[in-house]
C-alpha cells in the first residue's frame, strides 16, 4: 500500500483494529454506560468583565462594555466620564460553567470565559465578581479570577501573530457555589437508571446482570430507562446511597454499534465492531490538471514531453476495478478498504460511496 508518513499517522486508529478483534468484548460497569435519573448536571451562564489586559481589550465599537463598566463603578461609588475609557485593558465576556449533582454551597467548579465583543486577547485579564444563574434566573455561583489562556496573539507592524483561541480562557476552579440544586431521595419508590446511549440490547443486557445480582424485578422500561424497585432492596431503601454504589458497580457487556464515524477534517476514520460490507467491486481514480504561465517548449525544461504546448498537463492514473468480498469480520473489512491503496481522505469518499450504494451495512455519522 502506497501511503506516505501522514496518512500512516491518520489510518493507525484503523489499522489496530484487526489486532483487537480476536479478544471478547469486555464488560463494562453500570455507571460508566449510565446514569441515576436524579444526579443531573445543570449549566449556568453569566455576564461579566475581564479587567488588566494589555491594551487587547474591546474597542469603542464595543458599546455594551463602556456601559457594563460604568454601571459597575457608579455601584462602587465612582462616577465616571467619557474621557475615562481611552484605554482597551477591559473585555466584555460570557461566562459558562456547569453544576455537578450533589454540590454543595462552598465547594469550587471550573469556569469557561469567551469573548463577548471585539477583543484580541484575554491573555493576563482577570475576570472580575460574575453571578453565574441557572435557567430559573436564580444566583447560583459566583466566579472570580486569573484567567488561564492556552492561545497567544501578538501584532506588529509586519504582520499578526496568532496561535490557538486568545479570545476564550478557563479558571480552574473559579466559581463558589453559593446556591445548592436539592435533589431529594426520600421519596424514590425505584432506582431508575438512563442509559447515555439508548439502545434496547444494552438495556436487554444491563437488566438480565442487574437480576443475576439479585434484584429479581428490575425492568427495562424502555431503550434508555432501567428501574429497580425498592422492594428489591436489602435494606428496603433505607440505605440507598450503599444499595446504588453496589448497582453502579454490576458489569455486564453492552451492544456493539454498526456504526462508522468520520472526521472530514482531519480524515479520521472509526470503524465499529458491527459494521459489515457487502459483495461489491469499485474503483478509485484520480485526475489532476496542472496549468503553467509559460507554455513548454518541446525538448526544452523537466517533463516537456508530456507537456502541452498550451501549458496544460493533464495526468490520469489508470486504478484497476478491485472487488471486495469480505466476510462478516471487521478485520475483512479492513483488509479490503486498505487494499484500495488510498490515502485516507480517498476513503471517506470511497466510504461515503458505499454507504451511497447500500454496500456499507452501518450508521454513517460525519463530524
Amino acid at each position: 500500500m502506497r501511503i506516505g508518513y501522514w496518512a500512516q499517522s491518520i489510518l493507525v486508529t484503523t489499522l489496530i483494529w484487526p489486532f483487537l478483534l480476536g479478544a471478547e468484548p469486555l464488560p463494562v460497569r453500570l455507571k460508566d454506560v449510565a446514569k441515576l435519573i436524579e444526579a443531573r448536571d445543570n449549566q449556568l451562564i453569566g455576564y461579566g468583565l475581564v479587567v488588566g489586559l494589555r491594551n487587547t481589550g474591546d474597542t469603542r465599537l464595543t458599546g455594551f462594555t463602556d456601559s457594563a463598566l460604568s454601571s459597575m463603578l457608579k455601584r462602587m461609588g465612582i462616577s465616571p466620564t467619557g474621557r475615562d475609557f481611552s484605554s482597551r485593558n477591559v473585555a466584555s465576556v460570557m461566562v459558562t460553567a456547569t453544576l455537578p449533582p450533589y454540590t454543595r454551597k462552598g465547594q469550587r467548579i471550573s469556569v469557561t470565559v469567551s469573548s463577548l465583543g471585539d477583543a484580541s486577547s484575554l491573555s493576563g485579564g482577570t475576570l472580575v465578581l460574575t453571578p453565574l444563574i441557572g435557567p430559573d434566573m436564580n444566583t447560583y455561583a459566583v466566579a472570580q479570577g486569573n484567567l488561564v489562556v492556552a492561545g497567544q496573539a501578538e501584532q506588529s507592524v509586519q504582520g499578526r501573530y496568532t496561535k490557538n483561541q486568545p479570545t476564550s480562557a478557563s479558571i480552574p476552579n473559579g466559581a463558589i457555589v453559593e446556591e445548592e440544586v436539592p435533589v431529594s431521595m426520600a421519596d424514590m419508590h425505584h432506582i431508575v437508571f438512563v442509559l447515555n446511549e439508548p439502545n434496547f440490547a444494552t438495556a436487554t443486557n444491563a437488566v438480565q446482570a442487574i437480576r443475576a445480582s439479585g434484584y429479581k424485578n428490575a425492568v427495562a422500561r424502555d431503550a434508555a430507562v432501567i428501574a429497580i424497585p425498592n422492594s428489591d432492596l436489602p435494606s428496603g431503601g433505607g440505605d440507598l446511597v450503599t444499595e446504588i454504589a453496589t448497582l453502579q458497580n454490576i458489569t455486564f457487556v453492552p451492544d456493539a454499534s454498526a456504526k462508522v464515524v468520520i472526521d472530514s477534517k482531519s480524515g479520521t476514520i472509526v470503524i465499529g465492531e458491527m459494521v459489515r460490507l457487502a459483495p461489491v467491486a469499485l474503483t478509485h481514480g484520480a485526475i489532476s490538471i496542472r496549468i503553467t504561465d509559460t507554455p513548454a517548449v518541446a525538448g526544452l525544461g523537466e517533463g516537456a514531453g508530456n507537456a502541452d504546448p498550451t501549458g496544460i498537463r493533464i495526468d490520469e492514473s489508470s486504478n484497476r476495478f478491485v472487488y471486495l468480498n469480505p466476510s462478516s469480520t471487521l478485520s475483512s473489512l479492513v483488509t479490503a478498504l486498505n487494499e484500495i491503496g488510498a490515502s485516507p481522505r480517498d476513503l471517506v469518499s470511497i466510504i461515503q460511496a458505499l454507504k451511497a450504494s447500500g454496500s456499507l451495512i452501518a450508521e454513517l455519522e460525519i463530524l
